[in-house]
């Protein structure tokens, strides 16, 4: 009885072990169909499963940590849903961000998309690893996912190599370095429901080509242009106006900044419409460059003729309002900088150069002060305060040398006239006073040149 008993529990301890056992390998063998884009360039991972009891959408999203990675459902980035991933605030895990995506521009961060973040989601060995499952992933604004299309459209793209953690998931994106596009079988990836594993290969996709560099030519221009007008042709304006005799060059040089500065502008507001940040044009750098036109406008509309002669101050306005400007500009450019998210040292360098520019036209403008325009010379405008010392003891000179010779001519006329004159009727003889210490004619006549002097009889002293 004993034996038997014992039998049947040692069977019965057998069957449940090997229940469990085979629990055990069903569920680590288990593997949830998915759909992988597998990017071997760049090391990047997404897949795909699709629910089969459920609405459920699971992914897997892995990448190297660079400013941030992004996949979108449809063919072009309009109307697309986008899921976005970037270091966190700390660095050691990873922002999800659902975004639509709009034409010719950042993708906006939507609420609409109810997306929990699953265990296993971290940084790890420098590479971004996402597990998530979407609810509501199906249907979105102008948009829905085909669970049952063998080529539903992709995009893909990743941000430059700046450094961007965030733990806000409407954290502001640069223009992506590089996109491309792929499709992906839904079918293949319906199943139950689950993350899907890690790979290094695709499976149920079609890649439609290499990846496309891209670069923000726009953005690039707008700086350029800028940088030229700020330093190059600014300050050549201001050496021309201040030491060259023709002023058609320095209005020459003028109108080419105005043109340039419209075209910089016309860039800066095409390019502000590229990112969520600036494309309500309320940003520091915007508001400046906007002010700026004001000093921009009245330096170009005082030469005209009609506001000159308002009043005489007004042509004396053309430095403080020129001055101004180039203020503005400069503040505005360094701001600009900021905005796009260049690097410390980019800054850093444009403070440095703005410094300089500074020091150089205050100096410039210390000189042209001390000597005045060279125009304003050439045309003999300048006031009396301007004219060399050099120059006024030339003056004298001339002066003194006139006079001395008007003095002698003078004189001696006054001799001949007194010698003609003889003896006066009452036989009083006429006198000349000079021989002693009294001052004589020639002094009378140095003071007054030209004037006869006459001298009359008087009874002696």
């Amino acid at each position: 009885m004993f034996t038997f008993t014992s039998a049947f529990v040692t069977v019965a301890l057998s069957i449940s072990s090997f229940l469990k056992f085979a629990q055990a390998q069903n569920y680590t063998t288990f593997v949830p169909a998915a759909s992988t884009f597998y990017a071997s360039e760049t090391a990047t991972q997404f897949s795909i499963n699709i629910a089969n009891d459920s609405s459920d959408v699971y992914f897997y999203f892995a990448s190297p940590a660079y400013s941030w990675v992004g996949v979108g459902f449809g063919q072009q980035m309009e109307d697309s849903l986008m899921l976005i991933i970037y270091p966190d605030a700390d660095g050691n895990n990873v922002t999800i961000s659902p975004r639509i995506g709009r034409k010719g521009g950042e993708p906006i961060f939507t609420d609409k998309i109810d997306l929990e973040v699953l265990d296993g989601t971290r940084i790890e060995d420098g590479l971004m690893i996402l597990h998530a499952r979407c609810s509501d992933c199906r249907v979105w604004p102008n948009g829905f996912l085909d669970a049952t299309s063998p080529h539903q459209p992709m995009i893909y793209a990743f941000g430059g190599p700046y450094a961007l953690q965030s733990s806000s998931d409407s954290a502001d994106l640069k223009r992506h370095v590089r996109y491309g596009h792929f499709t992906i079988d839904m079918r293949a990836a319906t199943g139950t429901g689950g993350v899907p594993l890690k790979s290094n290969a695709s499976t149920g996709v079609q890649d439609l080509g290499v990846m496309t560099k891209d670069k923000d030519r726009r953005t690039l221009a707008h700086a350029i242009l800028g940088c030229v007008v700020l330093f190059v042709v600014w300050p050549l304006n201001v050496l021309i106006a201040g030491f060259l005799k023709n002023i058609r060059i320095h209005a020459g040089f003028s109108v080419a900044v105005i043109l340039i500065l419209s075209i910089t502008y016309g860039l800066g507001i095409s390019t502000s419409n590229q990112f969520n940040r600036s494309k309500v044009f309320n940003t520091p750098h915007q508001i400046l460059a906007i002010i700026s036109i004001a000093p921009l406008s009245l330096l170009s509309a005082l030469p005209a003729r009609p506001l000159v002669r308002l009043h005489r101050i007004i042509p004396r306005l053309h430095v403080p309002l020129s001055n101004l400007a180039l203020t503005l500009l400069l503040v505005s450019g360094g701001l600009g900088l900021q905005l796009s998210q260049q690097s410390r040292l980019i800054i850093l360098t444009y403070t440095a150069l703005s410094l300089t520019l500074v020091i150089f036209l205050a100096i410039i403008g210390s000189v042209v002060r001390r000597r005045g325009p060279a125009y304003a010379r050439a045309t003999q405008r300048l006031p009396l305060t301007s004219v060399s010392s050099s120059e006024l003891g030339l003056l004298g000179k001339e002066s003194r040398a006139g006079s001395e010779a008007g003095s002698a001519t003078s004189l001696k006329g006054f001799l001949d006239e007194s010698r003609r004159g003889g003896s006066m009727a009452d036989g009083q003889q006429r006198k000349i006073f000079g021989g002693g210490t009294m001052p004589g004619p020639q002094y009378l006549l140095n003071m007054h040149p030209g004037v006869p002097v006459h001298i009359g009889s008087g009874r002696r002293i």
